[in-house]
């Protein structure tokens, strides 16, 4: 699987997760990534229930960052978990910008 779909899979895990019905299906670019490194550092914010999650480093996630700890068991894990209501409003925070930096905006 490509780094990009790989992205692309765990924003749409994410929503899936909150129980968003959306898919991205933008373009995933550096923009995007970045993007989604911060959504993952406040969805880490919400509870302990989601330490796991990976956090980007001081510069900001880029594709490579997130296509190698976005582990494939990573995105089956956001698809499994409950709608906790913190993440699922950070992750509806998101996900304008994740659109508009998709179109490079």
């Amino acid at each position: 699987m490509e780094d990009k779909d790989t992205i692309r899979d765990a924003i749409n895990a994410l929503y899936k997760g909150a129980g968003i019905k959306a898919t991205f299906d933008g373009e995933v670019n550096e923009k995007v990534a970045l993007i989604l490194g911060q959504l993952l550092t406040d969805i880490n914010s919400c509870s302990m229930a989601f330490k796991w999650v990976p956090h980007p480093t001081l510069t900001g996630a880029t594709i490579s960052w997130l296509a190698k700890n976005l582990t494939r068991s990573t995105i089956e894990s956001f698809k499994d978990t409950q709608s906790f209501t913190c993440a699922r409003v950070r992750i509806l925070q998101y996900k304008t910008p994740l659109e508009l930096a998709s179109l490079g905006l």
